[in-house]
């Protein structure tokens, strides 16, 4: 059976953290040019349904 080193452990772990990071800073870059849109009447309210 293989053990993984700590070294190779925080590895992972840190570009697993550097991908989460990436995904919530691109959602949130997203949520807030909408939102900008929104505002300054650049696009109406979403109607659904």
């Amino acid at each position: 059976m293989a053990m993984m080193t700590w070294g190779m452990a925080f590895w992972m772990a840190k570009m697993v953290w550097m991908a989460l990071c990436g995904w919530v800073s691109s959602c949130l870059t997203v949520a807030d040019e909408i939102a900008r849109s929104i505002r300054t009447g650049d696009v109406g309210p979403f109607h659904v349904g």
